[in-house]
């Protein structure tokens, strides 16, 4: 009896993205360091809703000033372009489940990959049940 409602409790929380939304509101109070931290969260948790309401950019912790750090990293010869497996492992760093991602072909540059990212952030970032 315990274990189907110890499953039914953790299918909940899965189907509802719950341990996502603690993860992110717990990584931007961390960031952040509020001195009024319920009232930053009850903020973070209106701008996922406003978000979600009018197809707006979700709270998150990477902007493109990041993602051009990131990708200098990736690509420190100066190429111009990194890999698909680079961009997939460059995903995995930043939290994003990368089961349902296809590993692009050919060369990335940095325009295709701020362009991916942003779209995989904003799915990783937008925390709620679709």
């Amino acid at each position: 009896m315990a274990a189907v409602l110890e499953m039914e409790a953790e299918e909940y929380l899965q189907e509802n993205r719950i341990p996502e939304l603690i993860n992110n509101l717990t990584s931007l109070l961390l960031y952040h360091r509020p001195e009024r931290p319920r009232e930053f969260l009850i903020k973070q948790l209106e701008k996922l809703k406003y978000a979600r309401l009018s197809d707006v950019d979700y709270p998150c912790l990477f902007d493109d000033s990041n993602l051009d750090a990131i990708f200098g990293i990736l690509d420190p010869a100066g190429q111009g372009y990194i890999t698909g497996t680079q961009y997939m492992e460059a995903l995995k760093t930043l939290g994003i489940d990368v089961r349902n991602v296809e590993e692009p072909g050919g060369k990335i540059t940095l325009e295709l990959f701020k362009h991916g990212m942003r779209i995989q952030l904003k799915s990783a970032c937008a925390t709620f049940k679709s």
